[in-house]
């Protein structure tokens, strides 16, 4: 699990990761959906039927994204300064891991950052999408809120039940190996 500091280098500055989520140490992940290449259908020239620049035939999730986390990070940014003034998004960012420390919010800063960073690398195609496990419990709170990413190399699971708690670590429960396998015998009639 990578630092609050890590995450949000890994957004703005560069994507470096860490020994569970290699980067490579290219652009930040922020900046890779601002740079996607959303070319216009093919033009008339190169056999297709639409003039250039008429319109994206690609989807436009990378630029709702940006925009959205952009606008959540200056937003959590004033929120945790106390402050009216708007910074720009960059600094917003960066200033996060300093203001989380300084209201002790800390936790649920790191969750949120993280929940970008994730979903900046599904958005990217730099990781697989989540998946509901229906039916399946929570072995900590006992709600059906478990999600999981079915990786070939290493499945894991996760509780999206905001209450949840587990007691080694404070947040909601994770579940690899092992207890993976414990997570998928409790259907929970």
């Amino acid at each position: 699990m990578q630092t609050l500091d890590a995450l949000v280098a890994d957004l703005v500055d560069r994507w470096t990761g860490d020994e569970q989520h290699p980067g490579d140490r290219g652009p930040g992940l922020i900046a890779r959906l601002d740079q996607l290449a959303l070319r216009t259908a093919q033009p008339r020239q190169a056999g297709g039927r639409s003039t250039p620049s008429s319109r994206p035939p690609a989807s436009l999730d990378p630029v709702h994204w940006s925009t959205s986390i952009k606008a959540q990070a200056r937003i959590l940014d004033m929120q945790l300064r106390g402050s009216s003034h708007m910074q720009r998004w960059d600094r917003a960012l960066k200033a996060l891991p300093a203001g989380a420390e300084a209201t002790g919010r800390v936790r649920e800063v790191a969750s949120t950052v993280g929940t970008w960073h994730s979903t900046v690398r599904t958005v990217l195609g730099l990781q697989a999408p989540s998946r509901e496990m229906r039916g399946v419990r929570c072995l900590v709170c006992g709600q059906a809120a478990i999600h999981c990413r079915p990786d070939d190399d290493r499945p894991r699971a996760w509780c999206v039940n905001p209450d949840c708690e587990d007691e080694e670590t404070g947040r909601p429960a994770r579940y690899s190996g092992t207890r993976l396998y414990l997570l998928t015998r409790n259907t929970g009639q």
